[in-house]
C-alpha cells in the first residue's frame, strides 16, 4: 500500500486492524478512490465521492471479504469514513 497522506492519518487514529486494511483495499481497489481523500472524518458522499452504486459494490466486497452485512438503514448512519469502519467492527467482532 502506498505511503499516503490519508492513509497515514487513518492508521494513527485506528489501530490497524482485518477491518480498516480490508476497507482501505475495498476504497483503492475496487471502487478506484483515491486514498490521499480518505481519512476518519472524511465524509463518504462528499469528501470521498462515493455515490450509491458505489455503496452497493462497497457493500457487496465487504459482506465477501469480511463476511459482514450491514442493513440499509445501518449504513444510512454513517457519514464517515471512521463511521462506516465502526459500524462493519461492531458486526466483524459479533459474528
Amino acid at each position: 500500500m502506498p505511503n499516503t497522506p490519508g492513509v497515514a492519518s487513518f492508521a494513527m487514529t485506528s489501530s490497524p486492524s482485518t477491518v480498516s486494511t480490508t476497507l482501505l483495499s475495498i476504497l483503492r481497489d475496487d471502487l478506484n478512490i483515491d486514498l490521499t481523500r480518505v481519512t476518519p472524518d472524511a465524509r463518504l458522499v462528499d469528501d470521498v465521492g462515493l455515490d450509491s452504486v458505489a455503496f452497493a459494490v462497497g457493500m457487496v466486497a465487504i459482506e465477501e471479504r469480511l463476511g459482514v452485512a450491514l442493513s440499509e438503514e445501518e449504513l444510512l448512519t454513517c457519514d464517515t469514513v471512521g463511521e462506516l469502519e465502526a459500524a462493519i467492527a461492531a458486526k466483524y467482532r459479533d459474528e
